[in-house]
């Protein structure tokens, strides 16, 4: 029988949507994920299942490899969430002798300041991004704020980001060398977190600054296939990103924007995933309308994250996991409905790390006209910790209906018909 790997973290949220596409096309999969033996002990993994460590990554790239068979050989490798699980699979596809990028492609495409430093090197005129400068973590925030105002043409407002996390994990705006020196203390702080720095100890040692780029956001969600980027939606974020943190809401399809300034976006988010060398599989960019021209704000070779996906719907009732799936095994990408779409990722409902004790009104918003499903995420008793911190969504709306208004106003007003309890975490001292 033909084998699919799935390179995830064990906390990826899309496991069940690609377990289920690999089905679907009469494959087996093989899971490869930084599980530990404590939660061995408590959930059943197939048997096949690899336990890799994704701060190892050319060894986890071994393993997934050396699962291969000629009685069960491995047809693809995909990456479910995250730009490590993304840059794995694509070194254990290439040992395979499979379609995969380039590494050094993945390696930028992995890394916000690799990727910052490869676009900058592009001639394409079309290829545009914040100005950005990087310092050490702990570095001294007085004497970066000079080198920012004064050398970099960076400039405040800025934004300071780690190099290798995801879902705006770390992201913070400042606006002037006081912010500037709280948000490089929060993120220093967060960066020295073991569990953080693990995978990736050099990149956890670096912090990168970027001018605060205004304007309205979209995301491009598309496919590589020899280069060529088939995007299957541009989706518009309505809820405007202006900080100091960057906690996305809502992602509605299609856009809104005129058609000529979005084939703009897509045209630069194109000429992007060209300058990282990137030239098969799935790609998910976040750009910035500014004055009439696109900028590149993020560019990862993966689909989207959580369960975004389940905003889209192609032909035949295929989900966005069954088109990876099969494109990775030479089908071409299909079109999508043409139906309007929408997710809301439900904000986090604290200001501090706080448990959740009660999610009310989850039957009320399902029965919002337009609203498709509700899905809480978090469970009772688990802990809820909001952004720049947090690394987990509470949960997810999803909508779809004849327009992109429509859409809008059934994920607003399931929002507001969900009603959370929370309480603090309290501190324990000795």
């Amino acid at each position: 029988m033909n084998r699919i790997a799935l390179v995830m973290h064990t906390t990826s949220y899309g496991a069940d949507g690609f377990v289920a596409a690999c089905s679907r096309v009469g494959a087996a999969v093989v899971l490869a994920s930084d599980r530990c033996h404590v939660l061995d002990r408590s959930w059943h993994w197939p048997a096949d299942s690899l336990v890799i460590d994704f701060a190892d990554p050319d060894a986890a790239a071994a393993a997934i490899a050396a699962a291969d068979s000629e009685t069960a050989p491995i047809r693809a490798v995909l990456p479910v969430g995250g730009e490590l699980p993304a840059k794995v699979a694509a070194a254990a596809a290439r040992r395979l002798g499979l379609a995969a990028n380039a590494p050094e492609a993945m390696a930028a495409a992995a890394n916000k300041l690799a990727m910052r430093k490869r676009l900058a090197a592009s001639p394409d005129p079309d290829v545009v991004q914040p100005r950005f400068t990087d310092i050490e973590r702990d570095a001294d925030a007085g004497s970066v704020a000079d080198a920012i105002a004064a050398a970099t043409g960076v400039g405040f407002p800025c934004v300071v980001k780690p190099l290798m996390l995801s879902g705006s994990r770390g992201v913070m705006r400042a606006d002037d060398p006081a912010t500037l020196a709280a948000a490089l203390a929060r993120l220093s702080r967060l960066l020295a977190d073991p569990a953080v720095r693990r995978p990736d100890p050099v990149a956890a040692d670096r912090i990168l600054i970027e001018s605060f780029v205004p304007g309205p956001e979209f995301a491009v969600e598309g496919i590589l296939t020899r280069g060529h980027l088939h995007v299957v939606a541009l989706y518009d974020k309505p809820d405007p990103l202006d900080g100091p943190t960057f906690e996305e809401t809502l992602y509605v399809t299609p856009s809104r924007l005129r058609a000529d300034d979005q084939q703009r976006i897509v045209a630069t988010a194109a000429a992007g995933a060209r300058a990282l060398g990137l030239e098969t599989g799935p790609v998910h960019a976040e750009l910035r309308w500014n004055d009439g021209q696109p900028a590149i704000i993020e560019l990862a070779a993966r689909s989207i994250g959580g369960l975004c996906a389940r905003s889209l719907r192609f032909a035949d009732g295929l989900s966005l996991e069954d088109v990876v799936v099969r494109h990775a095994l030479g089908d071409a990408v299909p079109a999508r409905e043409r139906r309007a779409s929408g997710v809301m990722m439900i904000p986090v409902p604290a200001r501090v790390p706080s448990a959740l004790r009660a999610v009310d009104g989850v039957d009320d918003a399902r029965s919002v006209d337009g609203v498709d499903d509700v899905v809480i995420a978090t469970r009772i008793g688990e802990t809820l910790t909001p952004l720049p911190e947090g690394s987990h969504y509470t949960g997810f709306i999803f909508a779809s209906g004849d327009t992109a208004a429509g859409v809008e106003h059934a994920l607003r007003t399931a929002a507001g018909r969900l009603r959370f309890t929370v309480a603090p975490l309290v501190a324990v001292t000795r």
